[in-house]
């Protein structure tokens, strides 16, 4: 496994984040409109979590991906040394059996698929893809944005190859593993649990996407779908990860994006990284 590689355990479980970017210096108003000064400029994170749990190897969010035509420019047609550390972290993209997606955001589906020839073909060829329905008829309904391209070199790919299954948003994916529906951000957007040996670990997806957002939960993402439900579902699920303290990861969270939410004042949380 690489040096740099983070990874933790919940239980018999390891988690490991393979980065694909991270960005330093952001003005906090680019993605959160809302933000006063005092928020001051933002590190954020691109990574999908590789999951080993019961002999078997799941990814989760695989990213934006390589060589894709995206309408903002830091995101379009990239070459990052992504799979290079997906394998030195100890991973074989022929050998993972399972995708997850918490929803179908440009930056969680990327690495489904890649370039070969010309033809966007699975990056994971032997593994079931998840997909929820309202949120695949959310990627599909509007033409705006990169959807239609991300469903044409993306989702659209697995399909054809026999890759994909329908499930519940709130599916037991079985091997410790549960999807939570936490909507808002998108329509069908789901959080995924993992538990093991007693211990139990949430895989944030965009419910929230920094750690200003627990201190000021208010903090609207600007692509939120549903604002309103988007602050209900950030509450709800910040109160429940302070309260029962399980260990949160956070999908765009740079630098340490593993830790634990905690109390601080009346309706505000900190957000403590292991």
């Amino acid at each position: 496994m690489a040096e740099d590689t983070q990874s933790w355990a919940v239980g018999d479980t390891r988690i490991t984040s393979v980065v694909e970017a991270e960005t330093e210096g952001i003005p906090p108003q680019f993605f959160f409109p809302a933000a006063g000064p005092e928020v001051g400029n933002l590190s954020m994170r691109v990574q999908a979590f590789v999951v080993e749990t019961h002999g078997r190897l799941v990814v989760v969010d695989p990213c934006i991906g390589n060589g894709k035509p995206r309408q903002l420019p830091f995101w379009n047609d990239q070459q990052w040394p992504f799979m290079g550390r997906f394998r030195a972290a100890g991973f074989d993209p022929a050998e993972i059996d399972l995708v997850v997606y918490t929803h179908l955001h440009v930056d969680h589906v990327g690495w489904s698929t890649h370039n070969v020839d010309g033809r966007w073909v699975p990056t994971f060829p032997r593994a079931r893809h998840l997909f929820v329905q309202p949120e695949l008829d959310f990627l599909r309904s509007t033409d705006e944005g990169d959807n239609p391209a991300i469903d044409e070199d993306s989702i659209s790919p697995i399909f054809d190859a026999g890759l994909a299954d329908m499930i519940e948003i709130d599916a037991d994916l079985g091997l410790g593993l549960r999807l939570e529906p936490t909507v808002g951000h998108t329509p069908g957007h789901a959080s995924l649990w993992i538990e093991s040996a007693g211990e139990r670990a949430l895989i944030t997806g965009d419910f929230i996407h920094h750690p200003v957002q627990c201190e000021q939960p208010t903090l609207g993402f600007v692509s939120d779908a549903d604002p309103a439900q988007a602050l209900s579902t950030r509450r709800s699920m910040l109160s429940r990860l302070a309260t029962e303290g399980h260990l949160a990861l956070g999908t765009h969270f740079a630098a340490a994006p593993a830790g634990h939410v905690e109390h601080a004042d009346e309706g505000t949380y900190h957000f403590n990284p292991i």
